[in-house]
């Protein structure tokens, strides 16, 4: 059997990047059985897969993503459908909004979460800070007001059993379909009332936007397409600040260096953390026609995985890429995707895990690893630490 075809789920979740490694340097484009795709994993290939539609199109026969949540969704289309979701989506979350707002929600947000840190002397940050924070940055900037963290970290957790579920496990399968019915069922009466009477909310942009005078977007179409939103919008920000932070607290020169000038260095640390471990893993395609590939053929109607977090690491674009180095000057990571995919949120997310980050290291600067608790990541469609445990103050 071929390398690729003794790739299991479980090496996946428990560390994928050696995997992907083999897979540049001896099959650069490959099928893995276990997740039945095809795996593109150098950064030319996964750009070309991601900036080709005609050829790799979102369409996606077996996306597990539309079989949990419904279609179509913003990630699962091409054309004017897609064309036209992104005209309700994007304006809540342009650079020049999202500097008008990102920086007082999510500090209003924050803090009270660092002061009931500050009273123990230790934390578990993904589900003391960053997770509550993303989730409710998120949540509030969408116009849902009213629904509390701990739901929308269980909607989180719920909706990604269905968006990873390549394996098409029945168990995951039943988690994902009760919390999108939870979901749409939550979201309902805030989207109709929104449809009556419009605001700044991005729920709001997405039902008007584009639209004609006294027409707004279906619900039925929207609510595919929120899923994915509040799924990937919780996941990239919280996840993200989790994994740069490690990187951070691993490398005490470097996080004396972002201590020491916090305006230069915490971009510099969010984008590093990002290429280094991406906190979404793949954009997923079609082939519309059978087509080579990095030395291989793809057949027609075959789904593949354009492997973002391959690309982020790959040897030919990034000297030494496991290593976490926030000095690096080698170009863009490729963490918020490619092409007209390419993440719609990104400026939000990545404002979010620079205020988050910020926040946290000035008020806790001597902020370390608690030991014998040290962070093991998980995941490869989605990677963080599963827990984060810190502590401060005198040893």
């Amino acid at each position: 059997m071929s390398f690729a075809e003794n790739i299991t789920v479980e090496a996946l979740e428990a560390d994928p990047y050696p995997i992907y490694a083999e897979l540049r340097r001896s099959a650069p484009v490959a099928f893995v059985p276990s997740v039945n795709l095809w795996f593109v994993t150098r950064w030319k290939d996964v750009e070309a897969v991601a900036k080709s539609p005609d050829i790799f199109s979102a369409v996606v026969g077996a996306s597990p993503v539309e079989r949990s949540f419904g279609k179509p969704t913003i990630l699962t289309t091409d054309g004017e459908i897609h064309k036209d979701l992104r005209q309700g989506v994007d304006p809540k979350y342009r650079p020049r909004t999202v500097a008008a707002y990102a920086g007082d929600l999510v500090r209003s947000l924050a803090e009270p979460y660092l002061d009931e840190i500050a009273k123990r002397g230790s934390a578990e940050l993904m589900a003391d800070y960053f997770e509550p924070v993303s989730t409710l940055s998120l949540a509030r900037s969408l116009g849902l007001m009213d629904i509390d963290m701990p739901t929308l970290r269980r909607w989180f957790y719920g909706l990604a059993q269905g968006a990873i579920n390549f394996e098409k496990d029945p168990k995951r399968q039943e988690i994902a379909d009760a919390i999108g019915a939870e979901v749409s069922d939550a979201v309902m009466p805030t989207l109709r009332k929104l449809a009556r009477e419009p605001d700044g909310s991005a729920l709001s942009h997405m039902l008007h936007d584009g639209m004609p005078v006294g027409k707004t977007r279906s619900i039925d179409l929207l609510m595919p397409t929120i899923k994915v939103i509040l799924l990937g919008g919780m996941q990239e920000p919280g996840h993200g600040a989790g994994s740069i932070l490690v990187g951070l607290l691993t490398n005490p020169e470097q996080l004396r260096q972002v201590l020491d000038d916090p305006e230069t260095f915490v971009p510099k640390a969010v984008d590093e953390g990002l290429r280094w471990v991406a906190p979404i893993g793949t954009q997923t395609r079609e082939t519309t026609r059978a087509v080579e590939i990095g030395g291989a053929t793809i057949p027609a109607g075959a789904p593949v995985a354009a492997l973002v977090s391959s690309a982020s690491r790959d040897e030919s674009r990034f000297t030494d890429p496991d290593r976490f180095d926030i000095h690096r000057d080698e170009g863009n990571h490729a963490a918020f995707g490619f092409g007209h995919h390419f993440c719609s949120g990104r400026f939000f997310a990545r404002e979010q895990m620079c205020l988050a980050l910020r926040l946290l290291l000035e008020r806790f600067p001597d902020l370390r690893l608690m030991l014998g608790k040290e962070p093991v990541f998980r995941g490869w469609e989605f990677r963080a630490p599963a827990t984060l445990h810190v502590e401060f103050g005198a040893n």
